[in-house]
């Protein structure tokens, strides 16, 4: 059952999954019927992306209240890779967005909604690093990152519904309480991706959390050798 849910089992059914993804997207899912046409393909991985991102930022969260609650390595592990993996998957967001937007829209980038408060969500997580270096003691360095993780969420859901509650900008609210917003093969193509998307994040953060327990075994190892 283990070898089930290990990483590289999780690394393989996420690759399966956003490979039928593309796919589906591309070769059965139609071509959008607006302005945007086959352009709007790379919605299937642009937006799973960035809700695995948001996600990530959540797990950072939660991760952050439980450390504050019982401070143990583990959670500050969890909260520092979730961060880290939230933030690479932010800025493939911007990237696949600049691209989406440029064809779609001749626009590399416009001060909309939804774009603005994303970048101020990478800039506040990209503080959250710059704390972490600034401040050396390991107890100390932890609460602090902590409490800015928790902070720093304030963004996250306002990034997620500004589309729905700021002025309409480049981004429609594709789905809806009501509706998806889709036929059944594009939400079909989407949902595929999506899992595999967050597949793909459960995965690396499995890897990313051990290979940072090993490295907090290997500097405390050190230091009782050094003692």
């Amino acid at each position: 059952m283990k070898k089930l849910v290990s990483a590289p089992a999780l690394f393989a059914y996420a690759g399966a999954l956003l490979v039928a993804g593309l796919l589906l997207g591309f070769y059965y899912a139609p071509t959008d019927a607006s302005s945007m046409g086959y352009s709007q393909k790379i919605f299937y991985y642009h937006a799973p992306i960035a809700e695995t991102a948001l996600v990530a930022f959540g797990i950072a969260f939660v991760a952050a209240i439980l450390y504050l609650r019982d401070p143990q390595p583990k959670w500050d592990r969890l909260g520092y890779a979730s961060v880290r993996l939230g933030l690479l998957f932010s800025l493939l967001v911007m990237a696949t967005g600049m691209i989406w937007g440029k064809a779609a829209w001749d626009a590399w980038w416009a001060w909309e909604p939804r774009l603005t408060t994303f970048l101020i969500v990478c800039f506040l997580y990209a503080a959250y690093f710059v704390l972490r270096q600034v401040v050396e003691e390991e107890s100390r360095r932890a609460t602090f990152a902590a409490v800015f993780a928790i902070v720093a969420f304030i963004d996250v859901p306002i990034t997620f519904f500004a589309i729905r509650f700021m002025p309409e900008g480049l981004h429609p609210a594709v789905i809806t309480a009501t509706d998806t917003g889709m036929e059944g093969s594009m939400f079909l193509s989407f949902v595929i991706s999506m899992a595999g998307m967050t597949l793909l994040l459960v995965a690396l953060l499995r890897a990313d959390v051990a290979a940072e327990r090993l490295r907090d075994e290997i500097a405390d190892l050190k230091t009782r050798i050094g003692g």
